[in-house]
């Protein structure tokens, strides 16, 4: 991945940490999320979310398929824009009180399938680009989309690390971010956890085409007196231009 390509994620994925917050977001069981037929899908997980019905999420077989092969868009995510013209942290948030199987098909016909609990879309719009402190462009001009998934947890050192090498393994990633991550565990010991709050973990690249960004993560909290560990999966696109 470029150095471009990783300041974009990095600073989108900083942006979306704080929509994990924003329950008023989740409201009314959607119906959007459905299989073929028109009557509802009684093997549909119990998924909560207020707003349009998203085009790019359906259900097969009792399990939530979002397609992100296409252009993001508004449309595909269920965004209620609430008839702004400028976004700014507009979510759709799709919310389960028990984990629920998910596929997510992403361009170059790479899939990862896994349990989870919320699939969080946030879109921001701007006009003018993002800069660094040294001048540098950030995000270019345009509306950013970042997709974030909370998968399930496991409690425990050994656990959670064969929780992830297992979800790496299923998405035909390589299985060292395992190591990275059972790494992070071992310097437990080395940190007072009375001075951070920082969850550690590990990170994989999704190989995706350039346009996008994605990545498979496990995190925890090293102040857990049992550690209890998260997947995560992030997905980014290229800023798209504001309609």
């Amino acid at each position: 991945m470029s150095r471009a390509r990783r300041r974009r994620i990095g600073a989108a994925l900083v942006a979306t940490a704080a929509v994990v917050l924003l329950a008023g977001c989740v409201g009314q069981p959607h119906s959007g999320v459905r299989g073929s037929s028109s009557a509802p899908d009684r093997n549909a997980p119990d998924v909560q979310h207020r707003g349009p019905a998203p085009t790019a999420v359906h259900l097969e077989d009792g399990v939530e398929v979002w397609d992100l092969t296409g252009p993001p868009s508004v449309e595909a995510f269920g965004v209620d824009t609430d008839g702004a013209a400028t976004l700014r942290n507009a979510v759709a948030a799709y919310s389960s009180a028990e984990d629920r199987p998910a596929r997510f098909v992403l361009p170059g016909d790479r899939v990862v399938d896994l349990s989870v609990g919320e699939v969080i879309v946030t879109v921001d719009d701007h006009p003018d680009g993002l800069t660094d402190s040294s001048g540098d462009v950030i995000t270019p001009a345009g509306r950013s989309f970042v997709l974030q998934v909370e998968g399930s947890k496991t409690s425990g050192a050994e656990a959670g690390v064969a929780a992830y090498r297992d979800a790496l393994g299923a998405a035909g990633l390589p299985t060292g971010g395992a190591d990275e991550l059972q790494e992070a565990v071992d310097s437990v010991p080395s940190i007072d956890p009375t001075e951070t709050s920082e969850r550690l973990g590990a990170s994989t690249d999704v190989p995706v085409p350039e346009g996008t960004s994605a990545a498979l993560s496990s995190r925890f909290r090293p102040s857990d007196t049992t550690l209890t560990f998260r997947l995560q999966f992030f997905v980014s696109w290229a800023p798209v231009p504001i309609p």
